[in-house]
């Protein structure tokens, strides 16, 4: 018995496990200065974009096709938001699922920026 809950133990323990990690708008700001080779990735509409986004990020939209749109991203730290945090989430989810680490969330996405008084182009 006790081999037996040794061993489930030892698989929790070494077992990988996919950590969210979501950032108030000035830490996610930082952080992303910080970070070298960084991408800043925005899901929101082409739309949403228009009316203003954060410098130098790309654009890959969230939709029912994200999944296969990732595909020619390098694996490097990305930094992901939407307007409200709720795609950027979602989006999240499926770049760690394909293997993208460390993946940022912007908490409050795009609104939450503005409200902290950062800067959109």
């Amino acid at each position: 018995m006790k081999t037996y809950l040794f061993s489930i133990l030892l698989l929790v323990a070494c077992s990988e496990r996919k950590t969210e990690i979501v950032l108030s708008p000035k830490d996610f700001a930082a952080s992303y200065q910080a970070t070298a080779n960084a991408i800043l990735l925005d899901v929101r509409t082409l739309k949403e974009v228009g009316t203003g986004t954060i410098a130098n990020a790309k654009n890959i939209v969230y939709d029912d096709v994200f999944a296969s749109k990732i595909d020619t991203l390098s694996h490097k730290p990305l930094f992901v938001y939407c307007a409200s945090g709720k795609r950027s989430a979602k989006a999240a989810k499926i770049l760690r699922d394909k293997g993208y680490e460390p993946v940022y969330e912007l908490s409050g996405g795009l609104n939450a920026w503005k409200e902290a008084g950062l800067p959109i182009k």
